[in-house]
């Protein structure tokens, strides 16, 4: 059985957390400017509540490329993975 060292199962969590934590700071701004700068849009149901999306729009944009990595080879012991890039901040991956 392969063990993580400590020190990097740690740093993963903290990492993950301080991007839980951003993200719950943006949406409490987000929410604050919308109450500031209400449209009169009264009557219209939201199209996404609460927190349904939050793992999406804050994280998974940010780490998608973490774990939906093609490989360009067949399975073997070692394989190659393709490299990719993205010019508007990992929406869409190339």
């Amino acid at each position: 059985m392969i063990t993580i060292p400590y020190l990097t199962a740690v740093s993963t969590y903290f990492s993950y957390g301080l991007l839980f934590a951003f993200g719950q700071l943006r949406d409490f701004f987000r929410r604050f400017l919308d109450w500031w700068f209400a449209s009169n849009l009264n009557g219209y149901a939201p199209i996404c509540l609460g927190h349904e999306d939050f793992y999406i729009r804050r994280l998974y944009h940010r780490i998608q490329d973490c774990f939906g990595r093609p490989i360009s080879n067949a399975p073997d012991a070692w394989f190659d993975v393709v490299e990719r890039y993205s010019k508007d901040n990992n929406k869409t991956l190339k």
